[in-house]
């Protein structure tokens, strides 16, 4: 079976300073190499309702590919972030709404996820990183998404939820999915605290440790809009951004760096 694997596709902005079709380049994509599955990571553009009529367009277009997702901080932009999660659930694939079985032997375990500041470095207090706000820069999930609680009690939320699927297919090939950082080798850091700062937000060692603790064969993530693929702690690790054109691309065109970037790999 063959799984392909994209996340921070950021449709919106990437079409705007583009000028490309990025939905009818993942559509050229799938057509062409057919994968069974295709896993989508995350900020798919800013906002919940566009979030969701690209994903439902995609499908239609793609209806013999099984798209998976989770979201990412961008889709849940909303004065309330719980409903803007709730409206996502409405499509079918999102993982959000329960583990996907891909055979007798593998499984799709994930969620969006949040993150509570445990890759937040020393020096700084809760307070300041609930804030977000670091000189005159300001996380911008501080003033787009809301939980209406804590990122803590957010995080817990997620962690609880897949906690409790993990448990109940132990014994099976899991496939963990977040959009959010899983472990603290994957944060970069720059010793410069107008980055550094910010890694807060980037996820939590607590999906991490789920991962380890129920036997997570592969894990994959986003956010970071870096792109790895490595074995950490016995794990098969794959994050596999879109990320932001230029800066964060390799190729001239929207066509090329998609083409490119789509990971495909082998259940």
């Amino acid at each position: 079976m063959r799984m392909a694997v994209l996340s921070d596709i950021h449709e919106g902005l990437n079409r705007k300073n583009t000028g490309a079709d990025i939905m009818a380049i993942l559509k050229k994509w799938i057509t062409s190499y057919s994968p069974e599955v295709f896993v989508i990571g995350g900020d798919m553009t800013a906002g919940t309702e566009k979030s969701l009529n690209l994903l439902n367009q995609l499908q239609n277009a793609c209806p013999d590919t099984r798209l998976l997702f989770v979201h990412g901080n961008h889709d849940v932009y909303s004065e309330n972030s719980k409903a803007a999660y709730e409206i996502l659930l409405q499509f079918p694939g999102n993982l959000g709404n329960g583990p996907v079985e891909l055979n007798p032997d593998w499984v799709v375990i994930g969620d969006g996820g949040w993150y509570d500041y445990t890759f937040g470095v020393e020096g700084f207090t809760e307070e300041q990183f609930s804030k977000g706000k670091f000189n005159d820069f300001t996380w911008p999930d501080k003033s787009l998404a809301h939980w209406l609680k804590s990122d803590q009690a957010a995080t817990t939320r997620y962690l609880e939820k897949l906690e409790g699927w993990l448990c109940d297919y132990q014994g099976k090939n899991i496939i963990m999915v977040t959009h959010v950082v899983p472990f603290s080798r994957f944060i970069l850091k720059k010793n410069d605290p107008s980055w550094d700062f910010f890694n807060a937000m980037m996820g939590s060692a607590r999906f991490g440790e789920l991962a380890l603790k129920y036997g997570v064969k592969k894990y994959i993530f986003g956010h970071i809009h870096t792109r790895y693929h490595e074995q950490h702690n016995g794990i098969d690790i794959v994050c596999n951004p879109l990320g932001y054109y230029p800066h964060e691309w390799n190729s001239a065109t929207a066509e090329e760096e998609i083409f490119s970037t789509i990971k495909v790999l082998e259940i």
